[in-house]
């Protein structure tokens, strides 16, 4: 099998390959991976493009957790009845960090979706959450 030219990836299609290549098996290219977005992250442009890849995908990740924890499903219900609990936030929220930064997260709800937010690196993601049927 050929070796693949990373040089002349775009930092979107490495981090891609950054999330998807087997480590153990393809030690040297995934160092090669880690040392390619480190000189491309270099220039402030492709940093704030890498930067929110990595807070988006996050982001989506937080997204699929909503999903599946039940608690969070009933989340809408559950505020309509409780004072309390308008103020609090899902526990998929709870501890979680900024990816780019470890930054503290603000998270607020608007319009029926979840705005994360983090000042330290000026991002802002809306989730939605995705509903399936039964």
């Amino acid at each position: 099998m050929s070796k693949p030219d990373f040089s002349s990836y775009s930092i979107e299609e490495l981090l891609n390959c950054k999330q998807n290549i087997d480590k153990d098996r393809y030690p040297e290219r995934y160092r090669e991976i880690l040392d390619l977005i480190a000189l491309l992250t270099q220039d402030p442009k492709i940093k704030r493009s890498h930067d929110e890849i990595v807070f988006i995908e996050f982001c989506e990740s937080l997204r699929d957790d909503l999903r599946i924890t039940l608690d969070d499903n009933l989340w809408p219900i559950l505020k309509l009845f409780s004072k309390r609990l308008r103020d609090n936030v899902p526990s998929t929220f709870q501890d979680q960090v900024c990816p780019v930064c470890s930054g503290d997260l603000h998270i607020t709800q608007r319009f029926g979706a979840w705005e994360v937010e983090c000042q330290t690196c000026d991002m802002v993601y809306s989730i939605t959450e995705r509903h399936s049927s039964i």
